[in-house]
């Protein structure tokens, strides 16, 4: 398993490098300081066999990467927000525009930086790569109240992790609202929906980021929902952090009628809340997508 894409800002959890796999498109990803922030920047050294095949690594790298930070624990939760992902890609490639749109990714002029630090990680791989090189970005947004919440929730769950009391994060979460001015919020599906308009950004075309403990209050909050409104038994995984800190995703397992399903409750709100929307999409409200995934 390749190491988490932000390792470079916790140099004392270094462990030795193994040797990567020889992919056109970069296993890993890398991170590059910017001021306050960071971007994340994914490389494309060839053309993989096509917009196809690129598409469906680049969706590989994106949603695990962007996956294991909002996974990671307050221990090890990323204190610098991301700004940006980058996409450094070297040679020609035919559609790649068509490609890479649902990543939110769009035609920028070269960064000097990115591209840098792409061509380093060639030469240390011994990787030689062509003159012609192409950069893309996708802009992260996220909802200012989300970030306060993630800074309330620090310091109250610094020693949990997603799982491990059941409903502890979203009872946290809903005293970190009531600080914040709002109302706390009833374990109702209702509620599901107003948790997605004061944590998920409302734009197109970028990723809509929600801080790590936000993130897996909100997984949280699915769970307790789906206990307490729909009827169900729901099982929570215990997701601790290895050594690096990081952290196996939130999952549940959910009885239903015909039996215990696994329900990757982090790898579904990833791509229903964060990944980036198209011009003119609009998703039906996360109560919607949980009646329609579980049943009433």
């Amino acid at each position: 398993m390749e190491r988490g894409p932000l390792d470079d800002l916790f140099p004392g959890l270094r462990r030795p490098q193994e040797a990567l796999p020889d992919h056109p498109v970069h296993p890993r990803v890398l991170a590059l300081p910017v001021d306050d922030r960071v971007d994340l920047v994914f490389v494309v050294w060839e053309d993989p066999g096509g917009p196809h095949a690129l598409h469906h690594a680049l969706r590989e790298r994106v949603e695990g990467a962007l996956l294991s930070e909002l996974s990671r624990p307050a221990s090890h939760a990323l204190e610098v927000p991301l700004r940006a992902l980058r996409l450094v890609v070297f040679g020609a490639m035919d559609e790649l525009d068509q490609a890479v749109r649902a990543f939110g990714f769009t035609r920028e002029d070269e960064d000097p930086a990115a591209v840098a630090h792409a061509r380093g990680e060639a030469s240390a791989l011994g990787r030689a790569v062509p003159e012609e090189v192409r950069a893309l970005r996708a802009d992260v947004r996220a909802q200012p109240l989300a970030e306060r919440i993630a800074e309330r929730l620090r310091p109250s769950v610094a020693d949990e992790v997603f799982g491990g009391r059941p409903g502890a994060f979203f009872a946290r979460l809903n005293v970190a609202l009531e600080v914040e001015g709002e109302r706390p919020l009833p374990p109702r599906r209702a509620s599901l929906d107003a948790l997605e308009a004061l944590l998920v950004p409302c734009v197109e075309g970028a990723v809509r980021w929600i801080p790590a403990l936000a993130f897996q209050a909100l997984c949280d909050a699915v769970a307790v929902v789906t206990a307490r409104d729909l009827g169900r038994e729901v099982q929570w995984a215990e997701c601790a952090a290895d050594a690096e800190g990081l952290a196996p995703p939130p999952l549940l397992r959910v009885r239903g009628p015909d039996g215990w399903v696994h329900l990757p409750i982090g790898l579904e709100l990833l791509r229903w809340c964060v990944m980036p929307l198209a011009p003119g999409e609009e998703p039906p409200p996360l109560s919607a997508w949980l009646t329609d995934r579980l049943g009433t």
